[in-house]
């Protein structure tokens, strides 16, 4: 009878296109700021520190204890949650937190963040080339910039540098 009038059918696929559109919007809530695109960069004026300018304390050494701040634990969750796919029981060694190593730096209230691959981790079983990631992630947990792969620690050289030669003086101090 519902259908003659083609009353429930379509009502039906219009409560399944809702159901379908809803869940997709909640999925990606839940990731806690939506799914940003791949080369989603955030503010490029925000500079990333030398993260090896200076040493640092290897956190999780036996029987040692530390305090650890909760907004240095949420920030670099926020980095590893925008970084790591989804994980499942098929993830593979590479794919997973513990293959990596983070570390971390704060200046003022931006955490700056890399992520980057743990030598021995997965057995050699992967190639370290162009992984890892640099993050920039504010007290409340806001992700300011991204930087996934390769990216140089320096902006770019400015015009005039070519071939080891600034402004007509060669960088070996010898004659251009």
């Amino acid at each position: 009878m519902d259908d003659a009038h083609g009353g429930r059918g379509a009502l039906s696929a219009g409560r399944a296109i809702a159901v379908v559109v809803g869940v997709l919007l909640l999925a990606g809530c839940l990731r806690g700021q939506g799914a940003r695109p791949p080369d989603w960069e955030g503010d490029r004026s925000i500079a990333f520190p030398p993260f090896y300018a200076q040493s640092a304390v290897q956190v999780g050494s036996n029987e040692q204890a530390y305090v650890l701040n909760g907004n240095l634990l949420g920030a670099v969750q926020v980095a590893m949650e925008d970084f790591f796919p989804k994980q499942s029981k098929d993830t593979p060694c590479w794919g997973r937190p513990e293959a990596y190593r983070y570390r971390v730096i704060r200046q003022d209230d931006v955490f700056f963040i890399l992520i980057h691959e743990a030598p021995n981790a997965c057995s050699n079983a992967f190639i370290c080339v162009d992984t890892g990631a640099r993050y920039a992630v504010s007290l409340d947990g806001r992700i300011l910039r991204r930087s996934v792969g390769a990216e140089p620690e320096a902006p770019p050289a400015p015009p005039g540098i070519d071939s080891g030669v600034l402004e007509g003086v060669a960088l070996d101090g010898g004659a251009p």
